[in-house]
């Protein structure tokens, strides 16, 4: 009697890729930018950076709606006197991307919200820190192979604060490493 288990880990290496595929498309990224502040909040800051981690989530059974976590730092220099404002935080967003799922060739928009912590630094007053909920929203576009891809997009975001209400426009580009 010949033994069945070659034939079945047979099987099973010919089916773990349709398998692992089936279950959905995970990407990471890596952008950075500049900051423009918008409304009342550009008297408040001049334009500065922005630094974004993200993590992307397509489920196969919804090949254009996916789920979009984004870590962000930026910093700008203080308009009216020596110091600095930072937001520190997470972003939960929903992604809608249009074109063929299999391509990394792809228009996108997104919305979501989360939390940032807002840091006023200067020598006058010290460090004043406060953390509040956010929302954003925006658009981009991605290029290149599926397992490495260039983005460009631009969001708004606003954090909901009791004083001045950070308000800015990132404007930003970065490398994505996917397929996983």
């Amino acid at each position: 009697m010949r033994p069945r288990f070659p034939r079945a880990a047979l099987l099973f290496l010919l089916l773990l890729p349709t398998t692992a595929h089936a279950q959905g498309d995970i990407r990471l990224g890596l952008g950075g930018g500049v900051t423009v502040p918008l409304r009342g909040y550009g008297d408040v800051v001049d334009r500065g950076w922005m630094g974004n981690a993200s993590l992307s989530f397509f489920p196969a059974a919804s090949a254009s709606l996916g789920l979009r976590l984004d870590g962000l730092y930026a910093r700008n220099s203080l308009s009216a006197i020596s110091g600095r404002q930072t937001q520190a935080g997470g972003l939960a967003s929903l992604v809608f991307q249009f074109g063929a799922r299999r391509s990394p060739n792809r228009f996108y928009v997104f919305g979501g919200g989360g939390y940032l912590k807002t840091t006023t630094s200067s020598p006058n007053f010290g460090d004043v820190s406060d953390t509040n909920p956010a929302i954003n929203a925006g658009a981009g576009f991605s290029f290149g192979g599926r397992a490495v891809a260039l983005y460009a997009e631009a969001r708004y975001v606003n954090v909901y604060t009791d004083g001045q209400k950070p308000q800015f426009a990132p404007v930003m580009a970065g490398v994505t490493f996917g397929g996983f």
